[in-house]
């Protein structure tokens, strides 16, 4: 998924020494080394004809970071469930059967397709190039690349086909890649908030008449909280 964090923060004034990245002191201020956990939440919002289907998701991201210098790497876990714009509920759906005759080319009753929620847990790692803005603020742009579970299904309900009903789930495991777009803002020694954007393409990985060989795309917008170690 391309994800986005945003975050805005106001810090107690401190030394330019703890703040400036690289800054004199080693106090691990400047993010520039050691470890961090990360902790994001917004929203992921599907993209192309995904978007006339399903809603807008609250997305969670869970992460550990590597600084090292210009760069920092991670590795993380993510999570959001789409709903549907029209859930699947049989209790609710109505449908007069046809006689299978035709008027004017135009057959008696069109079929219906109902569609589940569409959960999506993820798994990538990172890569982030730096760049010094100001004491306390960096900008950062890199990718992500690994894998979507998702989990969803729909039912295609025709009047006009004895065969109509059967429910279908769709290959759950995804290749994902994202480009990343973020700042990252110094609070304190450990703490830092950042808003980040991403654009996310994600394909299954076994070709099926459904959707194989297709990206699916969204845009995800998060707000982060790094605890420095």
């Amino acid at each position: 998924m391309f994800t986005c964090f945003f975050g805005t923060a106001m810090g107690q004034h401190r030394s330019h020494e703890a703040l400036t990245w690289g800054g004199g002191g080693g106090s691990g201020g400047n993010f520039e080394s050691g470890y961090g956990i990360t902790f994001g939440a917004g929203i992921d919002a599907p993209q192309n004809y995904f978007k006339d289907i399903y809603k807008p998701a609250v997305a969670f991201n869970l992460g550990v970071s590597r600084f090292m210098d210009k760069f920092t790497i991670s590795l993380n876990v993510g999570y959001h469930n789409y709903q549907p714009k029209d859930a699947y509920n049989p209790n609710n759906v109505t449908i007069e059967a046809g006689n299978g005759e035709t008027t004017n080319d135009v057959q008696d009753q069109s079929a219906v397709t109902l569609f589940t929620n569409y959960r999506v847990f993820s798994g990538y790692a990172s890569i982030v190039y730096n760049v010094n803005l100001a004491d306390g603020a960096r900008f950062y742009g890199g990718a992500n690349i690994g894998g979507y579970f998702t989990d969803y299904s729909y039912v295609i309900l025709d009047p006009n086909n004895d065969q109509s009903g059967t429910v279908v789930t769709p290959e759950r495991k995804n290749f994902y890649v994202a480009p990343r777009l973020g700042l990252i803002f110094v609070l304190t020694d450990h703490i830092g908030v950042s808003v980040e954007s991403t654009y996310n393409f994600y394909a299954p990985l076994k070709k099926q008449s459904n959707s194989g060989g297709t990206f699916y795309t969204s845009v995800t917008g998060l707000a982060a909280l790094t605890y420095k170690f």
